[in-house]
C-alpha cells in the first residue's frame, strides 16, 4: 500500500511548472499587478500568464520557507536542494513540492520529500488513518520530534502527515538510525507556522 501511495505522490512531482520558461519568475506582487492590469484591459491570455508566473514566484518563496525548517547537513554530509515544483494544477490538488538530499562521503544518502499545502495529501491521509489498512500493510507508527511517523518496516521509509495538507517522506540508503536523526531535526513547529 505504501509503495502505491508514494508512486502517486511521485507522479505529482515529476513535472516542474514552467520548466520551458528561460526567465525566472519575478516579484509576485508586481506580477499580480501586471495580471490585474492585463485583465482590466481585456488581455485575458496575458493576465493568465502573469498570474501563473506569480504563482510560481510564490511557490519559490514558499519552498524557501519550507527549506528553512529542514536540518543542516550533519558533519561530513552535503546538501542538494532541487527546484521547488509548483503543483498548481487542479488535478494534483495544488500545493508545492520540495526535495532535499543529504549525501555522505561513503555514498549513502537521506532524502526528504515534501508535498506541502495540497489536497492530494488529504486524500492519501485517509488511507493512513484506517487501522485495518495499516495493520494489513504491516505499517508501524513512531513519534518523531513530536509528530507521528508511519514507518514501512520493509525499508524503513517514514511518512509524516501534517494537518492532512502536507506530507514529509524520509527515505534513502543511509541506516535507519541516521534517517531518524535527520527526521528528529526537522523543525515541525516552524513548518506548521508557515501560513
Amino acid at each position: 500500500m505504501l509503495k502505491r501511495i508514494l508512486t502517486v505522490a511521485a507522479l505529482a512531482l515529476v513535472t516542474p511548472a514552467f520548466a520551458d520558461d528561460p526567465q525566472p519568475p519575478g516579484d509576485p506582487a508586481a506580477l499580480l499587478g501586471e495580471a490585474t492590469t492585463a485583465l482590466n484591459n481585456g488581455e485575458i491570455a496575458a493576465a493568465r500568464r502573469a498570474t501563473e508566473k506569480a504563482g510560481q514566484a510564490l511557490a519559490i518563496k514558499h519552498g524557501d520557507a519550507i527549506r528553512a525548517t529542514l536540518p543542516a547537513a550533519f558533519d561530513g554530509w552535503t546538501v542538494n536542494d532541487e527546484d521547488t515544483t509548483n503543483m498548481g494544477f487542479l488535478a494534483l490538488g495544488g500545493g508545492v513540492a520540495v526535495n532535499r538530499t543529504y549525501s555522505n562521503a561513503d555514498g549513502t544518502d537521506v532524502r526528504v520529500e515534501i508535498i506541502a499545502d495540497s489536497d492530494i495529501v488529504g486524500q492519501m491521509a485517509q488511507m493512513f488513518t484506517d487501522p485495518a489498512m495499516m495493520a494489513a500493510a504491516g505499517m508501524k507508527t513512531e513519534t518523531v520530534n513530536g509528530e507521528t511517523a508511519i514507518i514501512d518496516p520493509s525499508d524503513g521509509k517514514m511518512i509524516v502527515i501534517i494537518d492532512n495538507r502536507s506530507m514529509f517522506t524520509i527515505s534513502g540508503s543511509a541506516p535507519l538510525d541516521v534517517r531518524k536523526s535527520y527526521a528528529q531535526n526537522i523543525n515541525f513547529p516552524g513548518f506548521r507556522a508557515i501560513k
